[in-house]
């Protein structure tokens, strides 16, 4: 069934990017979704650094953000008094904060890029059964017009949201706890004073408001919880959240032009496997919480850029299929670190109305993260201190390293390098498709070019899918008559630096930008291989 195409099942932000690299990869790929377009209301708010990071390399990093803020920190209240602002530190990154942008712009930029590579979502299909069996999975879909298709596909990817009809299909368990507050939303605009790069939260006897950062065209998201015993099935009105608004948050704001008005219910759920047989779940199919801290669209993304190349490499016939298992004992710790953070900090938000004085300046001192923590809570809530280093791809070699990114960490970013004599940056370069091996001289340049070129010419029986890279501090134009290999000039040193090299060393980097594999043995790639192959 090699040119059989893939399944994914949803066509969110989620399914798109699981879509768009399996295509980018040579990989055929039919994505399918229920709905007849994309959603114009906004569910998600926030790009996170390393999705801005994974989208920089893809190069539609500029896309994505058109029109949006920086988030750069969160005023907190309570009874309308200012208590201070919990301001987000500046990560190492592009994109040193998370960027506020409306799902439906996301999904749109995520959509485009699809249909480049000659991919297009069936809109109005409809998954309605599965069967799976030893080497394909069966799986019949219903058309606008009623007609039945069967489609037999090798992998089948469910990424259909938190109703999953994937995960139902196949029996999956979706386990958890439902919050006892319920919520209403607005999509809304908010004129008054409030800043474009920061969002509020309002802590108020009768509960909580949430206000967040502004979207393009001036939009915000306002969120609120209500008593647990209410009970109404119909959508709140304009006048209902500007009541809200008024008693629980600044005075002087003005909601207007209503784009989407509902009650809401948090859930805290996540799936026991993410893989099962043929099947794969992905985003809220696999895990969903409460919105703050705007981890959901993130993750799923996140899922998606995890699974994708190993599918890839899986059908391709290049790895062996136990790979794909590294998909589950990787993204499963992080959505159950997500589920758990949200959960977490909403119920503390939520036990305001419940506390004592004393009580509740003891919990918003609490909110306030110490300076000398701050950077460490701005790269987690960015998402860019994901450690993978007990994954079965992660392997440390020989010899000692002063520093730098340890097998399983995420490479970082140094800027400017030279690539084949043009400037760029290692994110943009590193949005590629194979893993890279970067082959580095050493900080004194002495390593023997004969002993680049043999570690060139052993790691070239694997150029289908490893691109051959040498980092070295001053140029070696012996190495140039070595086609597939990629030169890389690091005059100042900076990039032996943020690796923590100084003897020569080799890193392997996975096509998602995390080390798979370093040591100072030029030589010892196989070794490696022979490990995880």
């Amino acid at each position: 069934m090699a040119d059989t195409p893939l399944l994914v099942v949803g066509g969110r932000t989620t399914g798109l990017m699981m879509s768009s690299e399996l295509a980018r990869r040579g990989v055929p790929v039919r994505i399918i979704d229920k709905s007849p377009g994309i959603d114009p209301h906004v569910r998600a708010n926030l790009l996170h650094s390393r999705t801005l990071e994974i989208f920089l390399g893809l190069g539609i990093d500029e896309q994505a953000t058109e029109g949006s803020f920086a988030e750069e920190g969160v005023r907190i209240y309570a009874n309308k008094q200012l208590k201070g602002t919990l301001r987000h530190e500046p990560i190492d990154s592009p994109y040193p904060f998370g960027m506020s942008q409306s799902q439906a712009h996301t999904e749109f930029v995520l959509e485009r890029h699809l249909n480049a590579q000659g991919v297009h979502v069936e809109r109005n299909v409809e998954l309605t059964a599965i069967r799976q069996g030893q080497d394909r999975v069966s799986a019949t879909v219903r058309h606008a017009d009623g007609k039945e298709e069967i489609l037999e596909t090798p992998w089948l990817i469910g990424c259909d949201g938190a109703h999953s009809t994937t995960r139902h299909l196949t029996g999956c368990a979706f386990p958890g706890d439902r919050d006892p507050y319920p919520y209403v939303l607005a999509d809304v605009i908010v004129q008054g004073e409030l800043e474009d790069h920061e969002s509020y939260l309002f802590l108020h006897d009768e509960g909580d408001l949430f206000i967040f950062s502004t979207l393009p065209e001036r939009r915000r998201l306002v969120c609120a919880n209500m008593p647990p015993d209410r009970k109404t099935a119909e959508p709140p009105t304009l006048e209902f959240m500007q009541s809200l608004v008024n008693r629980r948050g600044l005075p002087g704001l003005k909601l207007s032009d209503p784009r989407w008005l509902i009650n809401f219910r948090i859930n805290y759920r996540l799936a026991p496997h993410y893989r099962h047989g043929r099947i794969f779940l992905a985003g809220d199919a696999a895990h969903i919480h409460s919105l703050v801290a705007g981890q959901g669209m993130n993750t799923g993304i996140q899922d998606a850029f995890n699974l994708a190349w190993k599918l890839a490499l899986v059908t391709g016939g290049t790895v062996p299929e136990s790979w794909l298992d590294t998909y589950e004992s990787e993204r499963r710790k992080v959505g159950e670190e997500v589920v758990s953070m949200t959960k977490t900090a909403t119920e503390e938000m939520e036990l305001f109305v419940k506390l004592s004085a004393t009580e509740r300046e003891r919990l918003i001192a609490h909110m306030f993260v110490p300076e000398s923590e701050r950077l460490k809570a701005a790269r987690h809530l960015q998402e860019v201190d994901l450690d993978y280093r007990t994954s079965p791809l992660s392997l440390e070699g020989e010899g000692v390293f002063n520093g730098g990114p340890h097998p399983g960490a995420q490479a970082p970013n140094v800027t400017p390098i030279v690539v084949n004599g043009t400037k760029t940056s290692l994110y943009r370069f590193l949005g590629g498709l194979n893993f890279r091996l970067l082959l580095f001289s050493g900080r004194k340049g002495d390593c023997p070019s004969k002993e680049l070129d043999a570690a060139c010419r052993g790691a070239a029986r694997h150029n289908n899918w490893i691109d051959v890279c040498v980092v070295t501090t001053e140029r070696k134009p012996e190495l140039e008559s070595l086609a597939w290999v990629t030169r890389i000039e690091d005059p100042s040193g900076s990039f032996h630096d943020r690796f923590g090299v100084e003897e020569p060393s080799l890193y392997l980097l996975r096509p998602d930008g995390y080390v798979a594999f370093r040591s100072q043995r030029l030589d010892s790639l196989d070794s490696f291989l022979d490990q995880v192959l």
